[in-house]
C-alpha cells in the first residue's frame, strides 16, 4: 500500500471519528485533501488546486440532485406562501393514527415507490406530496426522514427486486447472474429489513415518549395572509396534484426511472411552482413572485448541501473512479489498494468471514455513494475459495451491507436528499438510524454465519 493511501486512510479514521463524537469535519476535510494532495503531488502549490479539484468534483457529484431538490423546495415554499398548502390538512384525515401510523404510511409509500423508481425520485416525489402532510399530522420531520431513508435507501435499494439493477452490478463481480442470489439474498435482506425497522420504531418510540424530541403539533398552521381567494388556492393544489398524478403515470407507461424519473418530478414541481405563482398573483406581480420562490428554494437547499461538499469531495479521492479526476493521472483508489491490504495480510477463521466481510463492505461505502464497493465485493467474496454457494452468500451480505451503509441511512453526506426535503440536518438523521442499522447488521451478519456454517463449509 502506497504513501498516499496510507495518508488517506489515516485522514479518513480520524474525520469517522469527529464524525462519531459529533464535532464539525469541514475545516478537517479541508486540511485531509490538502494534505493527501500535497503528499501525492509532492507540492503543496498543486496540493491546494488537488483542494479545489476535489469540491468541483463533490459538486458534480450531487449537481443533477442538489437542482431537483431545490426545485421541489421552492414549490413547498410557494405552496406554502400562498397559503394553498392549508388544504393539504385534508390528506391527514386519511392518515392513520398517532405518529406511528404516519411513520409507516411514509415508510410503505416510500418503499413502493422506490422499488419501482429508486429511491433518488421517489425522495422527490414523496416530500412534494406527503412530507408537508406527514407533520402536519404530528410526526416530527427527523422520523420522517428518517422513515424514507431506512424504506428507501435501505430496504427498497439494497434488494431491488423490482428493477435488480443492484443485485446484477453485484453479481457481475463474483461470475454470476442476479437471480443467483436471490436464493440468499431474500432471507438475509428480510432479516435485515425486519430488525431495522423494529428496532427503528421502537427507538422513536421511546425518543418521543422521553421528550427527547417533540412531535409536531397537528394541523399547526402558520398565519398567512392569503393573496387571493379561496377557490384560486384549492385549484392551485387540485392542480398540484393532478399534474403530479399524471406524472406518475407517464412514468409506469413509458417506463421511466432513475435519473430521468428524478428530473421529471423535478421538473414538474417546477411547472407547479410557476402555476402556483400565476393563479395566486395579479399579473405584473406573478414573474417576480415565482423567481422569489426560486431563489428561497436553492438557497435553503444550499444550506444544507454546502457543509457536505467538502467531505463528498474528500472521500470521493478514495475512489478509483474519481481519484484521478481529482488528484490527476496515476492516483491510486485508496480504498480499494487498502481493501486489498487488509485481505492479503490478514488470515480470517472462514465461519467469520461474514464479520470480516461486512467490514470490507463498509469500507468500501465510506464515500457515500452507495455503488462504488457494488463492482468489486463479488471479486472479494470470490477469493476466500468457499465454493459456489459461499460466495452466493457471501455476494449477498456485501451487497446488503454496502447500500444500507453508503446508500444513504448512516453516512450524513449521502442523506442529503432526504434532509433537504424534510427541512432537517443530515447528522440528525444518521443520529437516528445508527442503533436501528447497527442491530440490523448484527442480526444479519449472525444470520450469516448461521447459513454458511450449515450449507457452505
Amino acid at each position: 500500500m502506497g504513501i498516499v493511501s496510507i495518508a488517506y486512510m489515516l485522514m479518513t479514521a480520524v474525520m469517522l471519528v469527529m464524525i462519531i463524537r459529533k464535532k464539525e469535519i469541514t475545516i478537517a476535510g479541508v486540511l485531509a485533501i490538502l494534505i493527501v494532495g500535497t503528499v501525492f503531488t509532492g507540492n503543496p502549490v498543486k496540493g491546494v488546486i488537488v483542494l479545489c479539484s476535489a469540491i468541483t468534483a463533490g459538486m458534480s457529484e450531487m449537481l443533477p440532485i442538489f437542482i431537483g431538490i431545490s426545485l421541489i423546495v421552492s414549490m413547498t415554499i410557494a405552496l406554502k406562501q400562498t397559503n394553498a398548502d392549508r388544504y393539504i390538512s385534508y390528506v391527514t384525515r386519511y392518515f392513520p393514527k398517532g405518529i406511528g401510523g404516519v411513520y409507516f404510511t411514509i415508510g410503505i409509500f416510500m418503499l413502493a415507490a422506490s422499488f419501482m423508481i429508486w429511491p433518488s425520485p421517489a425522495v422527490a416525489l414523496i416530500g412534494a406530496l406527503m412530507i408537508p402532510a406527514a407533520t402536519k399530522a404530528g410526526l416530527p420531520p427527523v422520523y420522517a426522514a428518517s422513515s424514507m431513508s431506512i424504506f428507501g435507501y435501505g430496504l427498497a435499494l439494497s434488494g431491488d427486486f423490482l428493477i435488480q439493477g443492484v443485485p446484477s452490478i453485484t453479481a457481475k463481480g463474483a461470475g454470476l447472474e442476479g437471480q443467483d442470489l436471490m436464493v440468499y439474498l431474500v432471507p438475509l435482506w428480510i432479516v435485515m429489513s425486519v430488525t431495522t425497522v423494529v428496532s427503528a420504531f421502537i427507538f422513536m418510540h421511546v425518543g418521543v415518549k422521553r421528550g427527547a424530541i417533540k412531535c409536531a403539533a397537528p394541523n399547526a398552521d402558520e398565519k398567512i395572509t392569503p393573496p387571493c381567494g379561496n377557490k384560486r388556492l384549492k385549484l392551485i393544489m387540485l392542480l398540484t396534484f393532478l399534474i403530479f398524478l399524471a406524472a406518475i403515470i407517464a412514468m409506469m407507461i413509458m417506463d421511466i426511472k432513475g435519473d430521468d424519473a428524478t428530473a421529471l418530478i423535478s421538473g414538474t414541481a417546477l411547472i407547479c411552482t410557476c402555476i402556483a405563482g400565476v393563479i395566486a398573483y395579479p399579473e405584473k406581480e406573478a414573474p417576480e413572485k415565482v423567481l422569489g420562490f426560486l431563489v428561497e428554494g436553492f438557497q435553503f437547499s444550499m444550506k444544507v448541501f454546502a457543509p457536505a461538499i467538502v467531505i463528498i469531495g474528500f472521500f470521493s479521492m478514495g475512489n478509483a473512479e474519481f481519484s484521478s479526476q481529482i488528484l490527476g493521472e496515476g492516483a491510486p483508489g485508496s480504498i480499494t489498494e487498502f481493501v486489498s491490504f487488509i485481505r492479503e495480510h490478514i488470515s480470517v477463521p472462514k465461519p467469520i468471514l461474514p464479520v470480516f466481510l461486512a467490514v470490507i463492505g463498509f469500507i468500501y461505502s465510506i464515500d457515500g455513494s452507495g455503488f462504488a464497493g457494488l463492482t468489486v465485493i463479488g471479486e472479494v467474496a470470490n477469493s476466500f475459495e468457499l465454493g459456489a454457494e459461499g460466495v452466493k452468500l457471501l455476494t449477498a451480505l456485501g451487497q446488503l451491507v454496502i447500500i444500507w451503509v453508503g446508500g444513504g441511512t448512516i453516512i450524513p453526506w449521502s442523506m442529503i436528499p432526504v434532509a433537504s426535503v424534510c427541512g432537517v440536518d443530515p447528522y440528525d438523521i444518521a443520529q437516528k438510524n445508527l442503533k436501528p442499522v447497527c442491530i440490523g447488521f448484527a442480526a444479519t451478519v449472525a444470520a450469516a454465519i448461521v447459513i454458511l456454517c450449515v450449507k457452505c463449509l
